[in-house]
C-alpha cells in the first residue's frame, strides 16, 4: 500500500460519467486497500484556474466544449511532466493521438471497472517505482534511507544537513556537494549557496523568493538565472522522470 494518498483529478462535463468512475474508484481503494483523493472539475477553465502541478493522475474527457481533452493535456504538459493521464473516450481512434501526450492510458465510455482497476493497477505501479528511488544518509544514531520523492529541500546550517521531508526534518552528516552527487540529475537545483530544493516541489518563483506549498526560501540573484533555466527545462520533460 502507497503511504500517501494518490490525488487524482477529473476533467469531464458528463455528470453521469464522474459519478460511474467515482464510484468505481471507491471500489478499487477499497478492495486494493488505496487511499485515493479524488476532485471533479467540469470544464477545463475550472480546473486551469486551481491547477499547480498538485495531481498525481489526471483524467480527462477528450470531447467538452470549451476545449477538448487533447489541447487540456498538452496545456498541462507545459508545465507538468510527470502527472500521469488519462484519457475518457467513446472513440477509440483518440488512444493513438494520447502518445502526443505520454498518456498513461484511455478509457472507453461508458468506463468498465475492469478497465478502471486495470489502469489505476497501472498508475500505482509507476508512482512508486518513482518513490523506490531513495538515498542513504549518516546522522548520529546511524543511517537511514530517505525516498527522494519525500524531499523538499536540503540545506547547509552551522556545517550540518538538513533534509527537510514531506513529513518531517532529518538531521546528517556530510556535504550538500557529496549530497547532490547521490540525488537524480536535473531533479534538484541550488537556489543560493547553502539550499538545493526539489523541483517537483516548487509552485512558483515570486522576485527573490522560491515557493514551496507551506514556504518561501530565499533565491540568490547569483543563483537565479541557472534555477530559472533549471526549472523551465524540468518541467519542459527533458529532466530525469
Amino acid at each position: 500500500m502507497r503511504e500517501e494518498a494518490l490525488r487524482a483529478a477529473i476533467l469531464e462535463d458528463d455528470p453521469s460519467a464522474v459519478q460511474r468512475v467515482r464510484q468505481f474508484v471507491s471500489k478499487y481503494a477499497q478492495e486494493k486497500e488505496q487511499l485515493i483523493e479524488v476532485v471533479h472539475f467540469p470544464t477545463p477553465s475550472s480546473f486551469f484556474a486551481e491547477f499547480k502541478s498538485q495531481y498525481d493522475l489526471i483524467l480527462l474527457d477528450i470531447q467538452m466544449p470549451e476545449m477538448n481533452g487533447m489541447k487540456a493535456a498538452e496545456k498541462i504538459r507545459l508545465s507538468d511532466q510527470r502527472v500521469l493521464l488519462v484519457f475518457i473516450t467513446r472513440l477509440s481512434q483518440f488512444a493513438l493521438e494520447g502518445y502526443k501526450v505520454h498518456a498513461l492510458d484511455y478509457l472507453l465510455k461508458p468506463v468498465s471497472y475492469f478497465d478502471l482497476s486495470y489502469m489505476l493497477d497501472k498508475a500505482f505501479q509507476q508512482l512508486q517505482s518513482r518513490e523506490r528511488l531513495s538515498i542513504v544518509v549518516s546522522h548520529k544514531r546511524g543511517s537511514s534511507r530517505i525516498f527522494v520523492s519525500s524531499i523538499q529541500y536540503i540545506e547547509v546550517q552551522n556545517h550540518k544537513l538538513y533534509i527537510h521531508t514531506s513529513k518531517d526534518t532529518i538531521e546528517a552528516w556530510g556535504s550538500l556537494t557529496e549530497l547532490e552527487r547521490q540525488l537524480p540529475p536535473g531533479m534538484f537545483s541550488r537556489i543560493n549557496a547553502g539550499v538545493t530544493v526539489n523541483l517537483n516541489a516548487v509552485l512558483g518563483v515570486m522576485d527573490e523568493s522560491v515557493l514551496l506549498s507551506d514556504q518561501s526560501l530565499q533565491l540568490s540573484r547569483r543563483k537565479k538565472k541557472e534555477f530559472c533555466n533549471n526549472l523551465a527545462r524540468y518541467f519542459g520533460g527533458n529532466a530525469y522522470v
